[in-house]
């Protein structure tokens, strides 16, 4: 018999909130897929940080486990080649200098 995944965030929820605040409507295959995904999102979170606080020795998640394990299961993003420039420009020139030194030895490998 499979596993029951828990539903933390209800269709309906999303659904009325579409329609109240965002003032559109929505279809159901959209919402169950909202609705799958996220509470699938908060069911690996909760595992990693449950993991994180038992390697710390604990039995309490803190939010010392949940932040960085939100960051491991949802930060997870691919970015367009202009994101990614954004983002090695928000470093300082010493962390521009190490980039620039691990691209050029990634170009040097490649040739």
């Amino acid at each position: 018999m499979p596993e029951q995944k828990p539903d933390f965030i209800k269709d309906s929820t999303i659904k009325n909130y579409l329609k109240e605040e965002i003032k559109i409507r929505s279809s159901e295959e959209a919402i169950s897929q909202i609705d799958s995904t996220f509470n699938s999102l908060i069911v690996d979170v909760i595992k990693e940080a449950a993991k994180l606080a038992q390697e710390n020795k604990r039995k309490t998640i803190l939010l010392e486990d949940i932040t960085p394990a939100i960051e491991k299961v949802v930060a997870k993003k691919h970015l367009s080649w202009e994101e990614v420039l954004d983002q090695i420009l928000q470093q300082t020139p010493a962390d521009l200098g190490k980039i620039s030194k691990g691209i050029n030895d990634f170009i040097k490998k490649k040739k």
